[in-house]
C-alpha cells in the first residue's frame, strides 16, 4: 500500500465530559486538556476521522470547540452519539457515518466505532470502542485498536498507525 497523499488522523473515544472514563480506563486528570491541544496541533489541511464516542454530556460547549477545529471532520458515530446526524452536521462535523470505508489498491479498510465480528480476509477494521481493553477473540491481523490511552491521548495519522501496525512499510 502507498502512503495517503492526504494527512488523514484518527481518534476515537475522546469522551468528554465523562468523569468516570477516568476510573475505568485510567486516564490522568488533564486527559481532556491532552486530547485539545493534540486536536489544535494538527494541520489545517488535514482530515480528522473521529471514530465515535465525542462526549458524555455539555454537547453544545464541546461540539462549539470542534466547530472552530480548522480541518474537515467526519464522525463515525458511537454508542454514545445518540444525536441525529443533522445535529453533528449542524454542529462541527462535514460528514457523519456509522462505517467508514477507505480502499486502495491493496486493502479495504472499516473504520468503525465497535469492532465488525466478521470481515472480508483482505480487509481491515480500524476501530475504537474497547479502550485499553483488548478484545482477544478478535483477529490481530485485521482489527487495528485505536486506543487514546495507549496514543498519549493525541490523534494519530492513519499512515503511522499502519506503519506501526506493519500494514504500511515505508520505502
Amino acid at each position: 500500500m502507498k502512503r495517503t497523499k492526504r494527512n488523514i488522523y484518527l481518534i476515537a473515544d475522546t469522551h468528554f465530559n465523562h468523569e468516570k472514563v477516568k476510573e475505568y480506563c485510567n486516564r490522568p486528570d488533564n486527559f481532556e486538556d491532552l486530547i485539545w491541544k493534540g486536536l489544535n496541533e494538527l494541520p489545517k489541511d488535514c482530515l480528522l476521522i473521529h471514530l465515535g464516542d465525542i462526549c458524555i454530556g455539555k454537547d453544545k460547549e464541546v461540539h462549539e470547540k470542534i466547530r472552530r477545529l480548522p480541518y474537515e471532520k467526519i464522525l463515525v458515530r458511537g454508542n454514545h452519539d445518540k444525536k441525529s446526524n443533522t445535529w453533528y452536521l449542524n454542529n462541527g462535523w462535514d460528514k457523519v457515518y456509522y462505517k467508514y470505508t477507505i480502499r486502495d489498491d491493496n486493502y479495504l479498510f472499516y473504520l468503525t466505532h465497535r469492532p465488525l465480528t466478521e470481515i472480508e480476509e483482505y480487509a481491515i477494521n480500524i476501530h475504537g470502542h474497547l479502550h485499553n481493553k483488548r478484545d482477544e477473540s478478535l483477529d490481530i491481523r485485521n482489527h487495528i485498536l485505536v486506543s487514546l490511552e495507549e496514543l498519549n491521548y493525541k490523534p494519530i495519522s492513519l499512515n503511522d498507525l499502519l506503519i506501526f501496525h506493519d500494514v504500511l512499510k515505508l520505502s
